[in-house]
C-alpha cells in the first residue's frame, strides 16, 4: 500500500509539474517529459493521454495547454518584454521565471536608467506610425518648419527619446517624434530596402551613413570603465599594454558625437588614427575653449 501511495504522489507531482510548464507557455513532448523527469517513453505517452483534453497539438506529437487555457500573460511574455525594452542583460538570468522573482521582490533593488519625457502625448503618433511602418506606406509631416516625405523604417528610443528612422529624398535619417507636426499617410507604398535594414541592424544609435573608423588609447584609469560595459559603437580591444592602458577600435556615423565622448573622459581617451580625426578634434576642441573664454571675457565686462 506505501509503494502504491508513493506511485500516485509522484504522478500527482509530475502532472502538477508538466501543467504549470504549460502554462508558462511551454511546449512539451515525450522528450521533454523522459528528460524532465527521468520516466521511460510508455510512461510518458500515459501521462500524455492523461492530459490529452487540456492540450492542443501543435506538430507531430508536440503539444501546448488548450488556447482556452492559456493565461493572458506568462513569464515568457515577461523574459520577451525585458529583451524588448534593453534591459534584460541588467540581471544574471533573464528567464521569465526568474524575472518574475525580481518583481516580486521589487523592493530590495533599485534600477536607475535613462529618464524620459512624457510620451503619453505621442500615443496616437506611435500607432500612426507603426501602422505606417508595417503596411510600408509613405508619410508626409512637418519637422523643423520643413514639409517632409519620408518611407518610416522603425521607430528608435534613444536616451529616452523616441525617433523615426526612415528615408527622405534617399538618405535614411532620424527625426524626433516630439517634434512631428501635421501627421498624414498617402496612397504610395514602397518596398523595403534591404541595405536601410541592414544599416538599421548593424547601427547604434541615431546617426546614419558611412561610418568613420578610429583606434583609441585608453588611460589604465579608463580601462576598467571602457572593459566593464562598452562605451563607444562596434567597440574592439584590439591591444592590452603592460600599464595597464588599451589601444581600441570604434566606428561611429558621426565624428561630433565622438567627439562629446571624447571632452568627456580628456585626457584619459584619445585619438591615435586617423590622423585626419584626430585633427578636426583638436581643431573642434580649440574652438570651443576659445569660445568659452570669449564668453567668460565678456560676462565679466558686463559685470
Amino acid at each position: 500500500m506505501k509503494d502504491s501511495s508513493k506511485k500516485y504522489e509522484l504522478l500527482i507531482e509530475r502532472l502538477c509539474e508538466t501543467f504549470g510548464a504549460l502554462y508558462q507557455g511551454n511546449i512539451i513532448d515525450k522528450t521533454w517529459l523522459c528528460e524532465q523527469f527521468g520516466i521511460t517513453e510508455r510512461t510518458a505517452y500515459r501521462d500524455l493521454a492523461r492530459l490529452s483534453h487540456l492540450l492542443d497539438e501543435v506538430s507531430n506529437g508536440r503539444y501546448r495547454l488548450s488556447e482556452h487555457l492559456r493565461p493572458s500573460l506568462h513569464t515568457d511574455n515577461l523574459a520577451d518584454f525585458a529583451n524588448f525594452t534593453g534591459v534584460a542583460h541588467l540581471f544574471p538570468y533573464n528567464d521569465g521565471r526568474s524575472l518574475r522573482y525580481r518583481l516580486k521582490n521589487s523592493g530590495n533593488m533599485t534600477i536607475q536608467g535613462t529618464t524620459s519625457r512624457e510620451n503619453r502625448l505621442l500615443s496616437d503618433l506611435m500607432d500612426n506610425l507603426d501602422k505606417s511602418i508595417t503596411t510600408r506606406v509613405e508619410i508626409t509631416y512637418l519637422y523643423r518648419g520643413k514639409s517632409r516625405i519620408v518611407q518610416p523604417y522603425r521607430l528608435i528610443n534613444h536616451y529616452g527619446l523616441w525617433y523615426l528612422a526612415g528615408v527622405e529624398e534617399g538618405r535614411l535619417k532620424a527625426f524626433e517624434l516630439a517634434r512631428i507636426e501635421r501627421f498624414s499617410t498617402t496612397e504610395t507604398h514602397f518596398s523595403a530596402d534591404a541595405a536601410v535594414t541592414e544599416e538599421l541592424n548593424t547601427t547604434t544609435g541615431i546617426h546614419f551613413g558611412k561610418r568613420i573608423e578610429a583606434t583609441l588609447r585608453v588611460s589604465a584609469h579608463a580601462a576598467d570603465y571602457v572593459t566593464r560595459r562598452p562605451l563607444f559603437p562596434a567597440q574592439h580591444v584590439t591591444q592590452k599594454h603592460p600599464d595597464g592602458s588599451l589601444t581600441l577600435t570604434t566606428a561611429v556615423s558621426d565624428k561630433h558625437t565622438l567627439f562629446r565622448w571624447l571632452r568627456y573622459w580628456l585626457p584619459d581617451i584619445q585619438i591615435l588614427s586617423p590622423a585626419s580625426l584626430k585633427q578636426d578634434f583638436s581643431n573642434d576642441f580649440k574652438a570651443r575653449l576659445k569660445e568659452a573664454h570669449e564668453e567668460t571675457f565678456t560676462h565679466c565686462e558686463i559685470k
